[in-house]
């Protein structure tokens, strides 16, 4: 199979929250992002019903500690069902400013570190 991929995404497990483009804008729901590269995630996101979401953006918010949020938006490149409710989403990320890209970078980079100090062991 050829790998489609322009950049490699890295394993994470983050927690955060997701608003998806065309349901009601105060509907924020709890989301699980399970890789990350410099130009998009892969979330996990509670959602009955067959993937209604390629095409549509979906904002991300990251709640990196205590303090520190980070909000990014991206379009749905691909979903897909997964067991017990769940779609399996990859966002491409739009408009992100430095900062922002700074930032996924700084993430992308903790992500694969962990990988390899977990694959160590």
């Amino acid at each position: 199979m050829e790998n489609r991929r322009r950049a490699e995404r890295q394993p994470a497990l983050w927690m955060g929250r997701c608003q998806v483009e065309g349901d009601p804008s105060d509907l924020w729901q709890g989301c699980a992002i399970f890789d990350v590269s410099a130009l998009g995630v892969g979330i996990d996101l509670p959602r009955s019903g067959k993937p209604d979401l390629v095409g549509r953006r979906i904002t991300v918010l990251l709640e990196l500690g205590p303090s520190v949020d980070l909000t990014v938006a991206g379009e749905v490149r691909n979903a897909e069902s997964a067991p017990d409710g769940i779609v399996r989403a990859g966002i491409e990320f739009v408009g992100l400013n430095d900062t922002e890209g700074a930032i996924v970078g700084l993430l992308e980079r903790r992500a694969q570190s962990r990988s390899k100090s977990l694959s160590s062991h």
